[in-house]
């Protein structure tokens, strides 16, 4: 065969609840929601949590017939390369008292003939989130000497304006940088979302009164106030649509020189690859393949990621 029975068992676990391999047992997947270890912080996304039942031998069919169909061989033959599999498996586990199956897990016998089964958690079987990696955080711990020098600002603020609503607008400016600068850099995003709040802000609106050029003319002025208003008529806000198709690329790697994205392409159209440059953010992104359909992106991104770890999969 092209490829081996355990990567077919594999596949089938992300679309299926339950996969029997006959005259050996079955594996059946459970939903497991997300787990935050509140000792180290860790948050585990949400996940497959798969278990093995030895009593679950019967054929189904579903194993049989997708080998089959993926190796382009008849059901008879597929048939006997899952019961060489099962027999090879129950011989390795009888006399090792261990077997490991590839990218699902490890199987031990134990003292009274039970099999106990350990689950590979490198992969996430879930297609919802496929790809998602756990994060770890740590709280944030306000120290004294912040809160002072806060204070003392806000002070200095208030003895050099007497106009309250200059002082409520140049507080809500000063108070965010202050606290910024003592942000560590793990923060990152969080810096941004304050920045993008503070672009917002006019600490010194309706507070003083704006200078006005006097060489500059009426006509001038106007001229200035109707280029501003027609410069938003051409805003647009987009309305998102519910029925929207996506497409699904299987990234390579993502390049800011045009030369080495080309090479990239060159040896992936080698590889006989469907290969594609996609743009996007600055960066030139170079595609295996792509699809219109989410599970087949899936299937296909965990196959090559057994040659490339650093492979991903980008949504448009």
């Amino acid at each position: 065969m092209k490829r081996t029975v355990e990567k077919y068992i594999s596949e089938l676990l992300f679309l299926h609840d339950c996969v029997i391999i006959p005259r050996f047992g079955g594996f059946i997947t459970r939903k497991r929601p997300a787990k935050l270890n509140s000792t180290t912080g860790t948050l585990l996304p949400p996940s497959k949590h798969i278990l093995f039942n030895s009593k679950l031998t019967n054929n189904d069919g579903l194993l049989i017939s997708h080998i089959a169909s993926q190796e382009e061989i008849s059901q008879d033959s597929a048939k006997k390369n899952v019961e060489t599999f099962s027999k090879e498996s129950s011989e390795k586990l009888a006399n090792s008292m261990a077997l490991r199956i590839t990218n699902i897990g490890l199987l031990t016998l134990g003292k009274e003939g039970n099999i106990i089964f350990s689950q590979d958690e490198k992969i996430n079987y879930s297609l919802d989130e496929f790809g998602l990696a756990s994060t770890t955080q740590r709280p944030i711990k306000r120290e004294e000497k912040l809160e002072q020098e806060i204070t003392s600002t806000i002070s200095a603020v208030k003895s050099t304006r007497t106009n309250t609503s200059f002082l409520l607008r140049a507080a809500a400016v000063i108070i965010p940088l202050v606290a910024i600068s003592y942000l560590s850099i793990s923060h990152e995003e969080k810096i941004n979302t304050v920045y993008s709040q503070m672009a917002t802000l006019n600490p010194f609106s309706k507070a003083e009164k704006v200078e006005v050029n006097p060489l500059m003319t009426p006509e001038k002025e106007n001229e200035i106030i109707t280029e501003s208003i027609e410069s938003k008529k051409d805003i647009v806000v987009p309305h998102a649509s519910s029925n929207q198709k996506h497409t699904y690329y299987i990234i390579a790697g993502a390049f800011v020189e045009p030369r080495n994205a080309n090479n990239m392409l060159k040896k992936l159209n080698r590889w006989e690859y469907d290969a594609e440059i996609v743009e996007g953010d600055n960066l030139l992104r170079v595609s295996y393949s792509t699809f219109d359909n989410r599970s087949e992106a899936i299937l296909a991104l965990n196959k090559i990621k057994q040659e490339n770890p650093a492979a991903w999969l980008l949504k448009k």
